[in-house]
C-alpha cells in the first residue's frame, strides 16, 4: 500500500480561500508519512510555588503581574490539590456589590504569531462547594487585547453543569457534560486563531465541537485568560471558590496538511487509522474503492489534531482508498 498525500489547488468559498488535502491509502503495500508534529512553544506557565515568588500571605493580585477586577477574595493556598503544593484561588471572601470578579495575568499576543497561531490553555482546577447553601458560577473567560470577551466556559456550582458562552449575546449553552464538586479536573482549551475555532476538553473528554472564537468579527488575538467568579445573587455570594494550578499557555503552528500516521489491522479485523489533522477543526474521513464514489466513514475533531478512525471493511476487498478533508471553514 502506498500512502500518498496530495494537495489540490486552493479552493475559494464564501468563507474565503482554503486548501483541501487528500489522503489516500492503497491496500497492497504501506508507506506511512513521517512528517513531524508541530513543536509547542511555552508562552506562560506557573505553578504558584514559593520558589516562583508567590506567597500565601498576600492576595494573588499584585504578585508576579496578576491583576484583579472586583472586590471578591483571591490568593494562594497550600495542599488543596494532591501533590501540587501551592495553588491559586478565587472566591470564598465575600465581595461587595459586584456581579463578576476576574483574576488574570496579561498575555497580549496581538497579533498572534504564525508559529504560535494555535494556542492551548491548560489548567488543573477544583471547585470547593459553599457551606452556606448559596452557590455561584466559576468561569474561564478568554479576552482579546482590546479587552473584548471572546468566549467563556462556565462551571455552574448549583447544578455541576458545564456551559459555554460566545460573544453573540445569546447567553450560555449547556455542553451536556458535568463536573464534580470537590474533584480535581484537568481542563484544556485549544484556540485555532487562523480558523476562528476553539474547542475544550475536561480530563480528556471533549466538551464541545469546534466553535467560533468570535461571532462579531472582534480582533482575533489573545489578551488574557481569566478565572472568573460569577455571583448568582449580588450581595449574597456563597463562600464557594475555585482552586487552580499548573496554569499554562502554549502555542504551536497549525497543522496545514493532514497526515496518516499509522494503519493497523486489529484482531477483530477492523482497520485502525491514526490521522493527524488541523487542530480544533472537524475533519471528514471518506472511503472509496474506485476513486469516483466516496462514502463517509467518520467526522472527527480533537484539540491536538490526532484522532483514530475504525473501518470494518471486509479483508476480501481488492483495494480501498481513504481521504481526509476539512469539514468546516
Amino acid at each position: 500500500m502506498h500512502d500518498l498525500l496530495r494537495a489540490r489547488p486552493a479552493e475559494t468559498t464564501e468563507h474565503g480561500t482554503r486548501s483541501a488535502h487528500w489522503l489516500r491509502l492503497f491496500v497492497l503495500t504501506l508507506l506511512l508519512a513521517s512528517l513531524p508534529s508541530p513543536a509547542a512553544t511555552l508562552i506562560y506557565r506557573t505553578g504558584f510555588e514559593s520558589f516562583e515568588g508567590y506567597s500565601t500571605n498576600f492576595t494573588l493580585t499584585g504578585q508576579n503581574g496578576w491583576q484583579h477586577e472586583g472586590t471578591g477574595g483571591n490568593g494562594i493556598v497550600t495542599n488543596f490539590i494532591p501533590g501540587a503544593g501551592q495553588s491559586a484561588y478565587i472566591g470564598f471572601g465575600a465581595p461587595g456589590a459586584t456581579e463578576f470578579n476576574n483574576l488574570w495575568r496579561p498575555v497580549s499576543l496581538a497579533p498572534v504569531p504564525t508559529n504560535l497561531s494555535v494556542v492551548t490553555f491548560s489548567v488543573t482546577m477544583l471547585v470547593i462547594d459553599s457551606s452556606t447553601g448559596q452557590r455561584d458560577d466559576f468561569r474561564w473567560s478568554i479576552y482579546n487585547a482590546n479587552g473584548a470577551r471572546l468566549f467563556s466556559l462556565d462551571f455552574d456550582n448549583s447544578t455541576e453543569g458545564i456551559n459555554y458562552g460566545l460573544d453573540d449575546g445569546a447567553g450560555f449553552t449547556a455542553t451536556g457534560f458535568q463536573f464534580t464538586r470537590g474533584a480535581v479536573h484537568e481542563l484544556a482549551i485549544t484556540m485555532n486563531f487562523p480558523r476562528n475555532r476553539w474547542q475544550a476538553s475536561l480530563s480528556g473528554t471533549a466538551l464541545t465541537a469546534p466553535l467560533a472564537i468570535t461571532t462579531t468579527n472582534a480582533a482575533l488575538n489573545l489578551g488574557d485568560i481569566d478565572a472568573v467568579w460569577a455571583i448568582r445573587t449580588v450581595g449574597s455570594a456563597g463562600n464557594n471558590y475555585l482552586v487552580f494550578d499548573n496554569y499554562q499557555i502554549a502555542g504551536e503552528p497549525r497543522i496545514a496538511t493532514p497526515v496518516l500516521l499509522s494503519a493497523t489491522r486489529q484482531g477483530d479485523g477492523q482497520l485502525r487509522l491514526q490521522v493527524q489533522a488541523e487542530q480544533a477543526t472537524r475533519n471528514a474521513i471518506e472511503v472509496s474503492t474506485n476513486l469516483t464514489r466516496w462514502d463517509a466513514v467518520a467526522t472527527n475533531s480533537t484539540l491536538d489534531g490526532l484522532f483514530d478512525v475504525l473501518d470494518g471493511a471486509p479483508l476480501t476487498l481488492p483495494r480501498r482508498f481513504y481521504r481526509v478533508r476539512l469539514a468546516e471553514p
